[in-house]
């Protein structure tokens, strides 16, 4: 089975526990995909877009998944990404609960929401990051056991996995609809994390540039891998390798294709939140 649309009324899951679904929420939508590793080329994906009319975000979120019953299955496992602007990358010593939530009443003093926390980069630092209130506490309640992360986190563990062992410094960058996420790797040590809103597609070349220039990378010797839809990444190529020689498209994970033969299709950020976070 495999499909990729923006309706869930034809998909039927068998089994579910042993399917594994991965969400992803932004403002406007939730994008998943499903998939049984122990079912040939199994993967679904699609995505849903919330009603801006329902009121308030949680309230939108919650009839876009009620609606959509394939959600609330009782899967295997269930992993949600939240995209957040309102966030702060903490070290390992500044990781306990209070000190997290005593640091995100200072940076957004007027935010009425809930701050979770979790883990960026193998334990070395974490991210905490706003979510309206009641959202999380409706994950959990909603899905089975969910594990819920920031939306920079699969790009920096996937990085983070990728620099460990290389001499040089590497961009990461990935740009989905109007974001870009970015993450910046020297020897395996993390040097910046972020995530820009984006009026146009032109717009990431100055975000990257810039990010480039500040931390000093060589234009000659280091790298920025990137991950965009064709159309963007054809775009954004001949812009950034005007100054920088080496950009790439960032490699696909050798082992998300067992999950279906349109894994490559699918959003590149749930791919890697399949491998690299559960």
């Amino acid at each position: 089975m495999s499909s990729l649309s923006n309706s869930t009324q034809d998909i039927d899951i068998r089994n579910p526990e042993l399917w594994t679904l991965v969400i992803r929420l932004d403002e406007t939508s939730l994008k998943f995909i499903l998939y049984c590793e122990e079912e040939e080329n199994s993967l679904i994906s699609r995505e849903l877009h919330l009603d801006d009319k329902a009121g308030d975000y949680l309230k939108a979120l919650e009839n876009c998944v009620y609606d959509n019953p394939v959600l609330i299955q009782d899967y295997k496992q269930v992993a949600v990404s939240v995209h957040s602007s309102r966030f702060v990358i903490l070290p390992a010593e500044a990781g306990d609960e209070d000190t997290m939530l005593d640091i995100m009443d200072y940076m957004y003093a007027d935010d009425n929401c809930d701050s979770v926390q979790c883990d960026l980069e193998g334990g070395k630092t974490s991210v905490a990051f706003s979510v309206p209130r009641g959202v999380v506490a409706f994950l959990q309640r909603t899905f089975n056991m969910p594990k819920i992360v920031h939306s920079l986190v699969p790009l920096c563990l996937y990085s983070a996995k990728k620099s460990e062992k290389s001499g040089i410094t590497k961009m990461y960058a990935h740009v989905c609809n109007d974001c870009l996420d970015v993450c910046v790797f020297r020897k395996g040590e993390l040097m910046l994390a972020n995530t820009f809103k984006l009026r146009d597609v032109e717009e990431a070349s100055f975000y990257l540039l810039n990010v480039w220039q500040s931390l000093g990378l060589d234009v000659m010797t280091d790298e920025l891998q990137l991950s965009a839809d064709k159309s963007v990444r054809d775009v954004l190529t001949p812009q950034l390798r005007k100054y920088i020689t080496y950009v790439m498209p960032i490699i696909f994970p050798a082992s998300a294709v067992k999950i279906g033969q349109d894994a490559m299709k699918a959003p590149f950020d749930l791919i890697l939140l399949s491998q690299c976070v559960l």
